[in-house]
């Protein structure tokens, strides 16, 4: 926790001066508490727990409860670190969600093995395999899933400051399947690509990129895959000017029943002004799909304000949509980290 470093001059031979580093150990076991609001989510509490000595071996146990109108989850993990790195371990881990919006409703649990490992400074990647079991509830249409996938993870990120970065970039990169013959009650493989840059430009201006693309093959009825792997597009984080994941394929009686891929970007100029405050001007586009034959390009714009504080930044953006009769606006406010 805390860190003195005294250089011990009296004792200095020629061009080499011994250093004496005293260190203070951390608290073993951490419980935060967080708060924000995001239309997306609505308002939303958090609890993590982490204990960095389980047991006193050395090994990790953390939990995570994160409560909003929307979306209650709760995580359990127990980790080994491995001794090369720190970023190198394995792990366990539980989860149960239920998530309830006006495009679907769904309930899962699922348990998870991983072994991961460091590729170099801030780049992870490794093996998985996942067994979820997961009730749906889309349009008309509901779907009971049970799935066992293997799959493999590999992630990048590279950052000058963490809460208000004017440079730097981050990626992630999921390849997961499964098949009948591993338990599974349908056959697929999946592919999601995402990712973000911050490109700094001179008058403290900076542009800020995104990106999601995702595909899935599969070859039974695309009405037994459950929510959680199914694709939408509109929100904060996805197309604004669109309510959250309210864009997508539609059944016969026009609800929104997801896609099998996925395609969104977003385009945007921040300006710096004073400390803490920013202003933005951005444009979104993208949309879930099943086929490129049947791909609609929805696109918003609009303007935001940004305040950035210890707990993350407050945005408000208001947005229109762009390329449709009736154009509407939306707001999307964001308070505290995003989920």
């Amino acid at each position: 926790r805390n860190v003195t470093v005294s250089p011990r001059k009296k004792a200095a031979r020629k061009l080499e001066v011994p250093v004496l580093i005293k260190l203070d150990p951390a608290p073993r076991r951490h419980l935060r508490i967080g708060a924000g609001y995001g239309t997306d989510t609505g308002p939303r509490f958090s609890l993590d727990y982490r204990d960095l000595n389980f047991l006193k071996r050395g090994r990790e146990l953390k939990a995570d409860l994160n409560i909003s109108s929307r979306i209650q989850a709760l995580g359990a993990a127990y980790i080994v670190p491995s001794a090369g790195s720190i970023d190198s371990f394995n792990e366990v881990k539980l989860d149960l969600k239920r998530e309830d919006v006006p495009t679907y409703k769904t309930k899962l649990a699922s348990i998870e093995g991983n072994r991961t490992r460091s590729f170099g400074r801030g780049r992870i990647g490794g093996a998985y395999i996942k067994i979820q079991k997961e009730d749906s509830t889309i349009g008309d249409q509901r779907t009971k899933a049970r799935l066992v996938m293997p799959g493999f993870r590999f992630s990048a990120r590279r950052y000058d400051n963490v809460i208000r970065p004017t440079k730097g970039y981050r990626y992630s990169l999921d390849l997961k399947a499964t098949h009948r013959v591993l338990g599974s009650s349908l056959s697929f493989i999946q592919f999601v690509a995402d990712g973000d840059t911050v490109i700094p430009l001179p008058w403290r201006l900076s542009i800020v990129s995104r990106f999601k693309a995702g595909i899935t093959l599969q070859s039974q009825a695309f009405e037994e895959m459950p929510a959680s792997l199914r694709f939408f597009a509109g929100g904060s984080r996805s197309v604004r000017g669109y309510s959250y994941q309210s864009l997508g394929p539609k059944d016969s009686g026009g609800n929104v029943i997801g896609g099998k891929n996925i395609l969104v970007g977003s385009l945007e100029l921040d300006r710096a002004i004073f400390t803490n405050w920013g202003v933005a001007a951005f444009f979104d586009a993208g949309n879930a799909f099943d086929r490129l034959t049947d791909f609609t390009l929805y696109k918003g714009a609009g303007i935001g304000v940004r305040y950035f504080t210890k707990i993350g930044a407050i945005r408000l953006d208001l947005a229109r949509q762009v390329g449709v009769s009736h154009p509407g606006y939306r707001v999307h406010v964001t308070v505290g980290f995003e989920q």
